[in-house]
């Protein structure tokens, strides 16, 4: 059984009234609309999966609202059933033509209406997951094609990298202590280690992700990271808070991979709050959904609505410098660990990272 949202446009309160009462009590979910050019905006803004509509209305006939559905290319395939109530072979014909995808004549059989309504909506489901995987393969092409590149440069920049950096280091152990030069060297083994870190993101992108699983305590996982944020955190005056459940139940998990998704999302809640912020991280286990949860919420600068669709993917980074990839590996990661991720965030009041992985039942 199909279920889904129905948009039923008729300007005769009557039948939009018989609409709602056979759809609803089949399970759908129903909007009446009685305008035609009101119902073209609430298409737009909120796109249903079936709009069942009346050839003959007062302000717009029933073909041209189907013409100019047809022609918004914001607007995913949506089946169109026409009602009518003229029995006309020409007129169904141009109707099929002009892209109603069913006809219906009036008065019609509640039998008949579901029954169409389960087709077409089966289409409709047909439909968004043929554009999803179509979706998925364009882009699993993509990242093949980025993937190897990534993999080749990967192997160039590292080698000459570690000699740099060894280099860098012998030359500072040459100097004494009070050599203000000792910092500008330190400034650059840093911006080293950020290649470095860079260059290991592109290799997680060019090869499958192989985790090495094993019991792990979230909250031991989480101190242990939150080491290496404390000098940030003061120099940036980032007060960090921690409220983490206990005893909490282990996960299964990889805790190199674990505490580098963790580390990306603190490093990129710090750069948000450049200066000075409350960052928290909550810990909690819900027995009911058998899930562990990792709350971290920040005081920053925010994500716009727009953007927030796209962080999670590939090389797409709005920071200055930022190679778009930390968020991308964190999705990968959770993924793989069978778990989920959320964000939520509002401009200028802070984002809100919450991630849930299943626990090992004892």
């Amino acid at each position: 059984m199909e279920y889904g949202k129905i948009y039923c446009v008729d300007d005769d309160p009557d039948i939009l009234l018989l609409y709602h009462a056979i759809l609803t009590e089949a399970g759908h979910d129903v909007i009446k609309i009685s305008n035609g050019e009101k119902a073209l905006e609430t298409i737009e803004m909120r796109q249903p999966d079936l709009i069942i509509l009346d050839e003959m209305m007062n302000d717009i006939s029933g073909m041209e609202m189907c013409q100019r559905i047809r022609n918004n290319k914001v607007l995913l395939y949506i089946p169109i059933i026409m009602v009518t109530g003229l029995d006309s072979k020409e007129g169904k014909i141009k109707s099929l033509e002009g892209g109603i995808d069913d006809y219906m004549l009036k008065p019609f059989d509640h039998e008949e209406l579901l029954a169409k309504v389960q087709v077409m909506l089966r289409i409709k489901r047909l439909y968004s997951e043929l554009w999803q995987t179509r979706q998925d393969l364009v882009k699993a092409e993509k990242l093949a094609a980025v993937g190897q590149l990534a993999a080749a440069m990967a192997h160039e920049i590292r080698n000459p990298l570690s000699i740099i950096g060894a280099s860098m280091q012998f030359l500072q152990s040459k100097l004494e202590t009070s050599d203000e030069r000792r910092g500008i060297m330190d400034t650059i083994l840093r911006k080293i280690l950020e290649i470095d870190s860079t260059v290991r993101e592109l290799l997680v992108v060019a090869r499958p992700l192989k985790l090495k699983i094993e019991p792990l305590d979230l909250n031991e996982c989480i101190q242990e990271v939150d080491g290496f944020i404390k000098e940030k955190c003061l120099a940036q005056r980032v007060t960090h808070t921690q409220d983490l459940f206990s005893p909490m139940p282990q996960v299964s998990g990889d805790r190199e991979h674990l505490q580098r998704a963790l580390l990306n999302i603190y490093i990129n809640a710090l750069n948000s709050m450049p200066r000075g912020g409350e960052l928290f991280t909550h810990t909690y286990w819900d027995q009911e959904t058998g899930m562990v949860n990792i709350r971290i919420k920040d005081t920053g600068e925010g994500i716009s609505a727009e953007d927030l669709g796209h962080i999670f993917e590939p090389f797409f980074s709005k920071r200055v410098g930022g190679s778009g990839l930390g968020l991308f590996v964190l999705k990968m990661i959770i993924d793989e660990l069978r778990g989920r991720i959320e964000v939520k965030s509002e401009l200028q009041k802070g984002t809100t990272f919450s991630m849930f992985l299943p626990y090992i039942k004892k």
